[in-house]
């Protein structure tokens, strides 16, 4: 199956921070500031920062890239050790994000695709909310600004920058900016001159950021909707996904939920039939089951608790080891004997195929989502695996 894992970033962040860092970066002479020039690399003295309009394979520039060596601290604060981590530091304007902070270092998580909708961009003594999420094919994390002009503004005065995203473990602590005004100015006539937004992604084939949010409580009211339990009506999107946090009766979050609700219409030139049946594909992670998936079909009418005999295979290749049985009357519910084993296999943007004597679906799992799961599960303190499987 051919597709783009878009939330990765892989041809629009990755390839700069990976291939052009080490070139430029560590340059210390100085050049000249002049207008941006597709792949002409410019160098500022002060801070030793380096920049390059990069091209992509259309031939047209595709990211702007200002990048240099910095130290954070370890991702799990000061007192964790290592402390003075270097890490690659950049500020790109690209046409698949806009305005994002990475850093890449061989201290960063890099096993798994996360994707945190509530992680923060700390400019100074301002907070900005973020969407932070690993680039492909390297230690690097990105994160986009929901306001990308307030954070150019903010760097314009500020000494330090820091990227807390606690969906993928990452804390930087402080890092020193020392970024000279002619740097920051050639970033942004970068932007400019090659007609790339800062606010939001504009290559064609990038999706939609999902809107980034401050931090959700740890401890809120836990009040129940018609919909379903608290903190069902509060969705965000994902890929098409509508993703929750559920509460439980003490107001903490319990559930990290994930699914698309549809239905089949076969002739669009009927009304809808209001007995057509509704899907409903979902993940979970929580603290009492670990990862789970849920089918609902609405036309089924099994008895709860029944087992299922099923089969599932995730990119043509069988998972066996799991349970299934009836939920409810139309819901089928697949419990993995390890969670961590069924992360690692749904990856970023799989098909899956079920088969059952009452129920078969092959589907594909768009790329973000399960990034957004591994993200909530871990800024939650949600383990992937029951409490039966640690």
């Amino acid at each position: 199956m051919q597709r783009v894992k878009s939330w990765v970033m892989a041809g629009l962040l990755g390839a700069a921070l990976l291939s052009g860092c080490v070139a430029f970066a560590s340059a210390a002479k100085a050049a000249p500031v002049e207008k941006p020039t597709a792949n002409k690399q410019v160098r500022f003295p002060v801070g030793t920062w380096a920049a390059v309009p990069q091209v992509g394979p259309n031939g047209k520039v595709r990211q702007c890239v200002m990048v240099a060596f910095r130290a954070r601290q370890n991702s799990g604060g000061a007192d964790a050790g290592d402390d003075g981590i270097e890490t690659r530091f950049s500020i790109n304007i690209s046409t698949g994000a806009g305005l994002a902070i990475a850093i890449l270092d061989d201290k960063l998580p890099s096993a798994e695709d996360v994707l945190d909708d509530q992680a923060e961009v700390i400019v100074g003594d301002r907070s900005f909310p973020a969407v932070a999420f690993t680039v492909a094919n390297s230690n690097s994390l990105a994160s986009h600004p929901v306001d990308a002009a307030g954070v150019l503004r903010a760097l314009a005065k500020a000494k330090t920058v820091r990227v807390r995203a606690d969906g993928a473990g990452v804390d930087t602590g402080p890092i020193d900016l020392n970024l000279p005004a002619d740097a920051l100015a050639w970033l942004i006539q970068c932007g400019k001159t090659f007609n790339i937004a800062v606010d939001r992604p504009t290559d064609p084939d990038a999706p939609a950021m999902p809107a980034p949010r401050p931090r959700s409580p740890e401890i809120a009211p836990a009040v129940p909707s018609a919909a379903g339990p608290p903190g069902i009506d509060d969705k965000q999107k994902i890929a098409g996904w509508d993703a929750s946090e559920l509460r439980s009766a003490d107001g903490r979050i319990a559930v990290c939920y994930i699914r698309q609700r549809y239905s089949l219409v076969t002739d669009m030139t009927k009304p809808p039939d209001a007995n057509a049946p509704i899907f409903i594909n979902s993940l979970m992670a929580s603290r009492t089951m670990g990862l789970t998936m849920m089918l609902k079909n609405t036309g089924l009418r099994q008895p709860e608790g029944a087992p299922v005999e099923a089969t599932l295979a995730i990119e043509g290749k069988p998972f066996t080891a799991l349970k299934v049985h009836m939920l409810g009357r139309d819901e089928i519910g697949l419990f993995p004997a390890h969670g961590k084993d069924l992360n690692q296999a749904l990856g970023d943007g799989v098909t899956f195929a079920f088969k059952s004597p009452i129920y078969g679906l092959d589907y594909a799992i768009p790329p973000g989502v399960v990034p957004w799961l591994r993200a909530c599960a871990r800024r939650n303190g949600i383990s992937f695996e029951a409490p039966a499987q640690r």
